[in-house]
């Protein structure tokens, strides 16, 4: 019976130093695993907060395209002229200081919103091009556009104003 005593005796022994804890490759393991989730949830976190930065300059620049060109469509009409300043810089120009004049979101400068040039007008037929045609034919092709102040964002809008 001591025989058998001792026998259970060392396999007691045995189990227990083999159950006292984790090897240092599951401590590893343990740790990468982890890192690699802390890593994971970050690189969503900022997937999300860039989503949403870029969904807010969106809905701020159609914001001040709309307002901007509400605004154009009650500003009185720009006439070419025959003035020093040939006629599409002339109305472009005067276009362009109405559309800066409206309420911009907060952190964007008037200066990120512009008149495209030329002003196109209409030829009285087919097409609009860079030449006014005179006072018998009204209507005048504008572009306006709109940039994110850090630039990956540039919406335009063109209206017709006659």
């Amino acid at each position: 019976m001591d025989g058998q005593r001792v026998a259970d005796l060392d396999d007691n022994r045995t189990s227990q130093s083999r159950d006292r804890g984790q090897s240092l490759v599951e401590v590893l393991i343990a740790i990468v695993l982890t890192g690699t989730l802390a890593v994971a949830g970050m690189i969503t976190l900022r997937a999300s907060i860039v989503g949403s930065t870029l969904d807010r300059d969106h809905a701020n620049a159609h914001a001040w395209l709309q307002t901007a060109t509400d605004v154009l469509y009650g500003a009185p009409r720009e006439d070419c002229g025959t003035d020093t300043i040939p006629e599409p810089t002339k109305v472009a120009n005067a276009y362009d200081a109405v559309i800066k004049a409206t309420p911009n979101p907060r952190n964007w400068s008037p200066s990120l919103i512009q008149v495209v040039r030329p002003v196109k007008f209409w030829d009285g037929e087919l097409l609009f091009g860079d030449v006014c045609y005179g006072a018998g034919i009204n209507l005048q092709l504008i572009t306006i556009q709109v940039s994110a102040p850090d630039g990956r964002i540039v919406e335009s809008v063109q209206i017709v104003k006659g």
